[in-house]
């Protein structure tokens, strides 16, 4: 058939005659469709839904205006219709042979080639018009379609069907036109949508930042604020967009300064006061920005309040409390006394005295009082005011601003009590303090305000005051050591930590806690401490305190070589230097006269006697400790004890 094609069909008629042939499509075939199933239609249809959204109007619009066409319809790239529109009044004309539902597939193996099918095989503009068509049904009709195209890719055509002497190339222009104006508005509607999900998305990421966020236009008006930002500035974020700043914060905006300079800054700090007075203390960040010509077109602010810096500092430092009353070892009423009125000082927002000789566990007693406090989730600060020059002190108190003084930092520095705004404060050895600062300190715990160094600002501080020393304050107050009114002022609430000799009770207790942290520590398994060790360990007055004990402890874990600490494990230094000290003195007093007589001469057995009844007393009569003392055995004691009918203890 195609032998006797006329020349005058165009190149794609014939290629499109060629491929039915081959498909051995029918000539007078009469099934012009291909149909799908209703599960496949469905599938097919939610597809392609954003593609028919926005082909509805245009289909529509050609439909009522173009008379000439009975039918028009969107197909997807694959041939099936995915939206039809029939003219209502060409509709009844219209063969039931070319009855086109959604869901039919246009395809030459069953229909024979159409401007459908040869429009996204050539991947352009195609009209069919009567015998041009290979199936004879379409006779007496002109097929036009057009391809869509998104982002360069071919998704489907717009197409129409009408009666041949109706339809010509201005026709074919129209759908033409109308499927190019369907890929504008796609892609148009795709790329508003990426940007919708991006702000949103960029919304999203800045509202799940912890510092404050807003920016202002040219003119200094806010164009976007976060809800953090909204907290921190205490205002209303809807309500705020579209204001100028100034309208916005009830002090003076430092954003307008970056908006008259063109200059930003990273990190800076501010003290802002507000019309009513009250200070804002922020660390913040502007950053202009500006077109090609240089000209600032918006600038981005990120501000945080200060105390928030100051707890990420102080988290990262360690400064915050890691004991509990729980954590305090000891079932003795003295012990338990002092955790029952260091609970009271915990409730209280009163400053609190810790006394108590070196050993004892002040600290410990001064962060369980900010643990069972309010304030447990704030900073908890701690400075030795004895370990740092004094020079130095104040500083480190106080805190500097830059170029202060000789040695300061360029950046300036926060002292100790910002950095514990809203927490506690532990001033350990205070008594150490120099004069000159205990009246700055004075000044400072009565106005609850501090002034850097070298600065003008004045900054209110919220900081409990813990104090801590090893010295009589009062008697030093009498020595003129200790000013009197600042003693009163860090005396409100006293805990009084009673030696270990006074509380022998929890020893045990003290030392089975050192074991099992011990062992853990230095991988090892020490079970228990045997009576002898015990014995002597008692019979000691622990000057050091809890301290010294733990040291002992932790010694005698590293000499213990099996799993039960021993009373030769047990090597208590204060005692073997008391023992060296007293043998030094008596060496001291024999050797005082110039003349050495026989007379002074002392028999051996004399001297080893007396030696063996010094230790006994010093050891308590324990055997074990006499021969440590004495670097002999314990059955060479025995045996000069029968020699010299000495008793035991």
């Amino acid at each position: 058939m195609i032998g006797i094609l006329p020349k005058t069909y165009a190149d794609y008629v014939i290629k499109g005659w060629t491929r039915c042939e081959k498909s051995k499509t029918d000539i007078n075939s009469n099934m012009c469709f291909f149909n799908i199933s209703a599960f496949d239609l469905n599938t097919l249809l939610n597809e392609n839904k954003d593609l028919v959204l926005h082909s509805e109007h245009v289909i529509h619009g050609i439909s009522e205006y173009m008379d000439s066409f009975i039918s028009v319809m969107l197909v997807n790239k694959d041939g099936y219709i995915i939206k039809e529109k029939k003219n209502n009044e060409n509709y009844p004309l219209l063969n039931s042979s070319v009855n086109l539902p959604v869901g039919g597939r246009f395809t030459e193996r069953f229909n024979g080639n159409t401007a459908m099918s040869t429009s996204i095989i050539e991947n352009k503009p195609i009209c069919l018009s009567g015998d041009e068509h290979y199936c004879k049904v379409y006779y007496d009709y002109s097929t036009l379609s057009a391809p869509i195209y998104i982002n360069g890719e071919m998704v489907g055509t717009l197409s129409a069907i009408g009666f041949k002497e109706n339809v010509n190339l201005h026709s074919l222009g129209m759908i033409a036109a109308a499927s190019k104006a369907i890929s504008i508005e796609y892609e148009a509607d795709k790329l508003n949508k990426q940007i919708v999900t991006k702000n949103k998305c960029e919304s999203a990421i800045v509202e799940t930042l912890t510092d404050g966020v807003l920016t202002v236009d040219k003119d200094g008006f806010v164009t976007f604020m976060n809800q953090v930002g909204a907290e921190i500035l205490c205002v209303d974020k809807e309500s705020s967009i579209g204001k100028h700043i100034s309208d916005v914060v009830d002090f003076k905006p430092v954003i307008l300064d970056v908006l008259k300079t063109g200059k930003g800054y990273i990190d800076k700090e501010f003290l802002l006061t507000k019309r009513t007075g009250e200070k804002i203390h922020f660390i913040k960040t502007a950053v202009p920005i500006k077109d090609e010509n240089g000209n600032i077109i918006t600038v981005v602010d990120t501000f945080r309040k200060i105390k928030r810096v100051n707890k990420l500092f102080n988290e990262l430092n360690g400064a915050y409390a890691n004991f509990c009353f729980e954590d305090i070892i000891g079932s003795s009423i003295k012990i338990q006394d002092c955790i029952s009125k260091a609970k009271v000082a915990a409730r209280s927002m009163s400053n609190v005295l810790i006394t108590g000789e070196s050993g004892t566990g002040k600290e410990l007693i001064a962060q369980s009082i900010h643990s069972y406090s309010d304030r447990k989730n704030q900073p908890f600060v701690s400075i030795n005011c004895g370990a740092i020059p004094r020079e130095l002190l104040e500083s480190e108190l106080f805190g500097y601003e830059p170029g202060s003084f000789t040695g300061a930092s360029n950046k300036g520095r926060m002292g100790k009590f910002e950095l514990a705004d809203g927490g506690t404060i532990f001033l350990d050895e205070i008594g150490e303090m120099p004069i000159d600062m205990q009246v700055k300190l004075l000044r400072v715990i009565q106005d609850r305000k501090l002034t850097r160094i070298g600065g003008n600002h004045v900054f209110d501080l919220d900081v409990r005051i813990i104090a801590a020393t090893n010295k009589d304050l009062f008697e030093q107050c009498k020595n003129g050591g200790f000013r009197e009114d600042l003693y009163y002022r860090i005396n409100v609430l006293h805990v009084a930590l009673p030696p270990l000799r006074d509380r022998k009770d929890d020893i045990s207790e003290l030392i089975q806690h050192f074991m099992n942290k011990l062992s853990l520590k230095l991988n090892k398994e020490i079970l228990d401490i045997s009576p002898g060790a015990m014995n002597k360990i008692m019979n000691y007055n622990w000057p050091g305190n809890i301290r010294e004990l733990e040291n002992t402890v932790e010694r005698a874990v590293n000499l213990c070589s099996g799993h039960i600490i021993g009373e030769e494990d047990i090597y208590i230094e204060n005692l073997h230097k008391e023992i060296k000290d007293l043998s030094l003195k008596e060496n001291v007093e024999h050797k005082n006269t110039d003349i050495i007589s026989e007379s002074d001469i002392e028999p051996l057995e004399v001297i080893e006697k007396r030696a063996i009844e010094r230790a006994l007393n010093i050891s308590g009569g324990n055997i074990t400790t006499t021969a440590s003392l004495l670097r002999v055995t314990r059955n060479t004691i025995y045996n000069k004890m029968k020699k010299y009918n000495l008793v035991e203890l």
